[in-house]
Formats: structure tokens, sequence, C-alpha cells
């Protein structure tokens, strides 16, 4: 810095030292001390920003502040906090989808274990699994559901379930790719509605793998064609060989095929995989009452399906106490017999109608015979063997033509014994007539 002009003043008296060492200079025994130092070192790291420039103010001092204001540095942090929040969100929503897929995996799954069971109860529940996930997956999870609700409808005249499979089927329809399950649900509801054509149709479409199958076998044995059922149940065990309603569809066109034997093996294997199946069990009781299986083999899923009146419907457990009764009553056993039919729970017509079906089905002694005249309430899908009249009695030979009697003929010799009987009595007479003329006569001239 310059030095100022020289002082007016004498030179006797003090000078300044500033004006030796310059205004930057500080004097040595003006220096801060190492202590005075580090505490306003201190000072400025541990007080915050703002107060630092408050205390500066309130001591006077006119400096600003040592370290400004830094905008920038706030933005930064902003966008690192926005960072951080997007990416958690994206993570949450990854985890999410993440679940709602392996939710909606786990649903499928055990609704298809239901419906493997092919019963009421199973499609039932199947029907309340897939429920929640409809509307996670309108057209996998919606189709099978429908598929669900159809068999209702069809098997069990449930006619709210059909109306709701119709309604599920509209947006899988649209689709580019139509699910299998939902043209397994048309044949299905097609079938009950007896249209045949439809019904077949939808059950060849491409990929409907084995329930589209047992559909077609269904089919097959409504038409009355038991041989033409077994090719497409043949398909459907080649690709599930364990699945019960192909079973017991064969089964089916096996005892109408005069296979009795071939008929038991897939009735048994249906009842293994569910032991309440009711066309296996139906199909058991009339092998038995044809006698080609044991009792001991049909009664058992009979009892069972009247037993269960949560899971089984009323025609279907009326179609078991019919079956039931009528072998227990051919055993001997007219308590088990009434104890069945009671516990079917009917009244009025449906009660003497099953009644009077056990006392034919129990007298007839040529084997199982479809009982006619059923009330609509007790007919089902699952014992669906056509009505055949009985045989005609057998013909009795010919009666021979009764001969009439006819007199007999007597004999020349007997005509004379007849014509000499007469005389003999006149002769007789004669004597006395004799003595009346011998009296009479004239007495010889002398």
């Amino acid at each position: 810095m310059p030095k100022p002009p020289p002082s007016d003043k004498g030179a006797g008296e003090p000078t300044d030292p500033t004006l030796e060492t310059g205004f930057d200079e500080i004097p040595a025994d003006a220096a801060p001390s190492k202590e005075a130092q580090w505490a306003e070192a201190t000072d400025t790291v541990t007080k915050p920003l703002g107060v630092r420039e408050l205390s500066s103010l309130d001591e006077g001092d006119d400096m600003p502040p040592s370290r400004p204001p830094r905008r920038a540095s706030h933005a930064v942090q902003i966008g690192a906090v926005a960072a951080v929040v997007l990416a958690l969100l994206g993570a949450a929503l990854l985890y999410r989808a993440h679940h709602r897929r392996q939710v909606l995996e786990k649903g499928l799954a055990r609704a298809r274990e239901f419906i493997r069971s092919d019963t009421y109860a199973g499609y039932r529940a199947a029907a309340q699994v897939l429920e929640p996930l409809v509307p996670i997956d309108s057209l996998e999870a919606g189709s099978l559901r429908a598929f669900a609700l159809a068999m209702l409808a069809t098997d069990y005249r449930d006619e709210q379930a059909g109306q709701a499979a119709e309604a599920l089927l509209v947006e899988p329809e649209r689709a580019t790719e139509v699910p299998a399950a939902a043209n397994v649900a048309h044949a299905v509801l097609a079938m009950g509605r007896r249209e045949a054509g439809t019904a077949a149709t939808y059950a060849a479409r491409q990929g409907g793998g084995a329930w589209a199958a047992v559909v077609q076998g269904r089919l097959a044995l409504l038409a009355g064609n038991p041989s033409g059922a077994l090719e497409p149940v043949g398909e459907a065990l080649a690709a599930d060989p364990k699945l019960p309603a192909a079973l017991a569809v064969q089964g089916d066109a096996l005892r109408r095929s005069r296979n009795h034997d071939a008929s038991r093996q897939a009735y048994l294997a249906a009842l293994e995989g569910s032991p309440s199946h009711p066309r296996a069990s139906f199909g058991m009781a009339k092998l038995a009452l044809s006698g080609k299986a044991k009792p001991e083999e049909a009664i058992p899923p009979l009892r069972r399906l009247l037993s269960d009146r949560d899971g089984t419907p009323s025609n279907e457990r009326a179609r078991a106490a019919l079956y039931l009764a009528a072998l227990l009553g051919r055993a001997g056993d007219r308590a088990g017999a009434q104890k069945a039919i009671e516990g079917a729970d009917l009244s009025g017509p449906d009660r003497a109608w099953l009644e009077k079906a056990v006392a034919e089905e129990e007298l007839s002694r040529t084997g199982f015979r479809v009982v006619d005249g059923a009330p609509a309430a007790l007919l089902s899908a699952s014992d669906d063997d056509p009505y055949e009249p009985p045989p005609p009695p057998p013909l009795e030979p010919p009666k021979a033509p009764e001969k009439k009697a006819v007199p007999k003929k007597t004999t020349a010799k007997a005509k004379t014994q007849t014509k000499k009987a007469p005389a003999k009595s006149s002769k007789q007479k004669k004597p006395a007539s004799k003595s009346k003329s011998t009296s009479k006569k004239k007495p010889p001239a002398q």
C-alpha cells in the first residue's frame, strides 16, 4: 500500500506503528494466540451459517459472511431425494406386480385342483377362489371361472351360474387368442341347452385339451353312440391318465357296450381320484345291480353322496338313495333300504316315485333297468342312461283248440239190444194175454 504523507507533528511525538508496517500487517503483540484461533475455527464449524451471520452482525462486523448460501446444493439434494423416491416407487410397483402374479398363479392352480374332482362341491369352490382373481386377469382367470360356472349350470341346473358364465365369456371372446377354457365353457353351456352341433364345434377347437375331449365323449353318449365316445375319451386319458371325469365317461361307454370288466376298472380308478364322483358312483351301482360287480364296491360311494348334504345337491342325493335302497333291499336289509329312502329328504310325488323306483329295481332280476317317469327335480346329468322299455314277456306256445264233445256212435248190435229190450217186456205180458185168450177159447168139439 502507498505510505501516508509525512505528519506535521514534531519529531518528539510518538509515532503510529502502522505508519511503518502498513495497514495489512498486524503487529506481533496484536496477533491472536493459538487458543483464540482454535476457538474461532471451532466456532465457525459448529455454528450454523445463519447463527454465524447474526453473531457477526451483533458484534458490528461489516464483513460479509465467510460462506455464502449455496442454492445449487439444495437443488442437487432435492433431485437426489426425488430419484430415491422414484426408485422406491418403481421397486414397490415391481414387487406388487410380482406378488399379484404369484397370487394369480397360486389361485389358478388351486382352482384347477377343485375342478379336477368333477363334483358339485369342487366346481363351487373353484368359482369362489377365482372370483377375486378375475379383475387381475380377466382372460385366463375369467375363462376358467366361466368353465366352473358352466358345469354348475349344465350338470346341476344352476341358472344363475349359467348367466354369470355367459357374462364372463364376453371379454375372452374379443381377445386375439381365445383361451382354451373359454371354448370349453361355451361347449358345456351348449351341451346343457341340448345344442349338440354348437357344443361339438366349440369342443373341437384347437387347444381344448382333456376337458374338451371329455365333452366330446359325453356328447357321443347323449347321442346313443357309446362306442363313439371311446375315442375322444381315450385322447383325454392320454393327456391326463387319472382324470376322474374322463375315467367315468369311459366307464359308462364300456358298460353300455357290454364290456363290464373294463367298465368296472374305469369306475374304480375314477373313484380313487374323486371318492364322491357321481357318475362313477352310479355306474358302479348299475354294475352291481346287474350282477357284474360286488355290492360292497358300490355301496360306500353311494353312502358318501347321500350323507353329503352340503356338497351334493338334492337330485344327486335322490339318485344315490335309489340305487342304495335297491341294493340293500336285494340283500334283505329292509331297514337299511327304508333309511336310505328317508335320507333323500323327499316328500309328495317325488317321494312316491322314489319308493316305486326302488321296488322296481329291487325286484328286477334281469339286471339294471332305467325306471321311467322320474320327476324333473330328480333328473341328473350324471345318470343319463337312456330309457329302454322292458322286453315283452316270452310268447307262450299256442294252445291246441278244444275238441267239441261228439256223441258216440252206436253199433248195430247195440241197436238190436236196445230194440230187444222193449220186446222182452211185451213178451212178459203175453202170457197174461194168452191166459186170457185160453180162457176164452171154445171147448173142443166132442
